[in-house]
């Protein structure tokens, strides 16, 4: 099952986000998210936001444990 979380707004370049985005995919969530905290961009802290909104979504609306999910 996926779930998703969209940033909308967000005024950066796609190259710049795809330089953090990268560096976490394939990650266990959790992970993803300790490796954003030590990333020194501004693209990771909007990264990072959208990936605990994803998280949260997952627990709330799907009963789905935080600690099963790997980022796509």
């Amino acid at each position: 099952m996926e779930v998703q979380a969209i940033l909308n707004n967000f005024r950066m370049s796609a190259q710049k986000v795809r330089e953090v985005v990268r560096q976490v995919q394939g990650l266990r969530a959790v992970e993803a998210l300790a490796v954003l905290k030590f990333v020194p961009r501004k693209s990771a802290r909007a990264v990072a936001k959208t990936l605990a909104s994803a998280i949260a979504n997952a627990e709330n609306n799907n009963q789905l444990n935080s600690s099963d999910l790997v980022v796509k």
